[in-house]
């Protein structure tokens, strides 16, 4: 699968994710028992700040839970808004998504309707034995009552993309404003 690809599609499972919040009583009811689970999300001993960990359940819906790890490396999964998530086997993603001008893409920019240029431009640093839902090695299974799992990757990161023209262009090779 090309990089362009996997991206889109665990672009729109986020958002698919994200954007399937609601707040009726019959949504609420259709949720699964959710539990607490937590973890870090290190890179070659230290802490992976903005990666988003996305944890796919191995059972016959699919269900996705996702969290972003905050700068000591940290996430917390979510279910549909809420704190959690079920009981089972998951196959688990970590997508460290980097633009083309440096900045870490998290969870927030990639979850919007309208992506913007910055995130469609992005480039996943993470190899695929980890950042793809479809290639990973890493697993977990989530127990009643929840549980903190650590995930320790290897490196090294995939080459950062290139800047945009505007961005390489040298100070003094810039066009100027006419006068």
């Amino acid at each position: 699968m090309r990089p362009a690809t996997s991206f889109r599609i665990s672009a729109l499972l986020v958002l698919v994710v994200v954007a399937g919040c609601s707040n009726t009583e019959v949504d609420r009811s259709e949720r699964p028992v959710l539990e607490p689970v937590s973890g870090v999300v290190t890179l070659d001993g230290k802490p992976l700040a903005g990666a988003v960990v996305t944890f796919l359940n191995l059972d016959e819906q699919g269900t996705l839970t996702v969290g972003e790890t905050d700068s000591e490396g940290a996430y917390r999964l979510s279910y549909l808004g809420a704190a959690g998530t079920a009981t089972g086997p998951y196959r688990v993603a970590v997508s460290y998504l980097m633009g083309t001008e440096g900045q870490v893409i998290g969870l927030a920019q990639r979850s919007t309707i309208a992506p913007t240029a910055e995130v469609n431009t992005a480039k996943e640093l993470l190899p695929p034995r980890y950042s793809d839902l479809g290639r990973t090695t890493l697993r977990a299974t989530v127990p009643r009552g929840g549980s903190t799992f650590v995930f320790a990757l290897e490196g090294p990161l995939l080459d950062p993309p290139a800047p945009t023209e505007a961005d390489a262009a040298p100070a003094h090779l810039s066009p100027t404003p006419s006068s």
